[in-house]
């Protein structure tokens, strides 16, 4: 065994065949652990005969899914996601062999993760990079002979929550941060006020905004499709404010010590403001909700919302329709005048 790098590697070579050169990973305990069972198969003769996945951990196959895959295809931001979700899952299966992943292993994953308190959408979001990463193993990469994946129902990644901030809770936040007086305060008020997801708050350039039409315009959403909404007074003024001091590094807008911001840093800063404020069982997520709330509140129809909010499915934004109940009253009146109208 010898290292390369931060990487451990053990050459086996074997008369009459090619000398191989098989990576043991970059944990030193692991790899000595995955060179004595390499050393029990060669001696017993099976070490040809089996797969390479039975010597690779699910550290390394997240090493060789970030190399193989997502650097070549993947932006930035959604390889610092992959690198924050990598983290929870090689805590409880990176030491396993990937033929050690079993659906009952896959379940207590779940199992745990409910028990930390962690949401559905976020477990599915964990598992659902493992899963990736072992499909390419079977299918493209033939690692594996079969996938613990295909006999597992994750959890869905979609949720019909519906939260939005409350009179009291809207006043409360915005206590908590004008005291904090940072960078924090414009990202909630142009993802409340346009209804922008997080990844596209923490993203959004000056090419994309454009403060002489009052407007901010994004060609590709998570869902594909462009997303063009006209500015709020509030979203204008901040927006104006961080221009006068943009820096020339960069054409993000938010653009913090030196680095652009990450979704994972602000998430982490909106639920300690939420503490602070009083306001439980709030996301950062929420206000995105809370933008469609208030719009179908204030009476505008449903398409016009789904537009606002880029929705690809009008049943996504049926959702809020429950919150509309005077238009829904408006509605009935008019069929009444109509009616009477008719018997005469």
């Amino acid at each position: 065994m010898y290292k390369r790098g931060n990487v451990y590697w053990c050459k086996i070579a074997l008369p009459g065949r090619k000398p191989l050169y098989q990576s043991l990973g970059k944990n030193k305990k692991l790899a000595k652990t995955l060179e004595a069972k390499i050393r029990a198969d060669i001696h017993e003769g099976k070490f040809f005969e089996k797969n390479e996945g039975e010597y690779l951990t699910v550290a390394g196959l997240l090493d060789m899914y970030r190399v193989r895959h997502a650097e070549p295809n993947k932006k930035p931001e959604s390889l610092k996601t992959d690198h924050y979700l990598g983290k929870r899952i090689n805590e409880f299966f990176g030491a396993l062999f990937l033929t050690e992943v079993t659906p009952g292993k896959i379940e207590d994953y779940m199992v745990k993760r409910r028990a930390d308190g962690v949401s559905a959408v976020t477990i599915h979001h964990e598992l659902n990079l493992l899963r990736h990463a072992f499909t390419l193993a079977f299918k493209k990469w033939d690692l594996i002979k079969s996938n613990p994946f295909e006999k597992v129902q994750l959890p869905s990644g979609e949720t019909r929550r519906v939260r939005y901030l409350k009179p009291d809770e809207e006043e409360r936040l915005f206590v908590e941060l004008e005291k904090r007086g940072d960078w924090l305060t414009a990202v909630v008020i142009i993802a409340r006020e346009t209804g922008l997801r997080l990844t596209n708050v923490c993203e959004l350039t000056w090419d994309q905004v454009d403060l002489f039409k009052r407007s901010i315009e994004i060609e590709h959403t998570k869902n594909g499709r462009p997303v063009w909404v006209p500015m709020t007074e509030d979203v204008f003024e901040e927006l104006k404010a961080l221009n006068k001091v943009r820096t020339l590094e960069t054409n993000r807008v938010f653009w913090i010590d030196g680095k652009p911001i990450h979704r994972y840093w602000v998430g982490l800063a909106f639920r300690r403001l939420c503490k602070r404020a009083g306001i439980e069982n709030f996301r950062f997520h929420d206000l995105r909700h809370d933008f469609c709330s208030k719009l179908v509140q204030a009476g505008q129809p449903l398409h016009v919302v789904a537009e606002l909010a880029g929705h690809t499915k009008i049943t996504t934004t049926q959702r809020y329709a429950h919150l509309s109940p005077e238009v829904k009253r408006q509605a009935i009146d008019a069929l009444s005048c109509f009616n009477k109208r008719g018997a005469k």
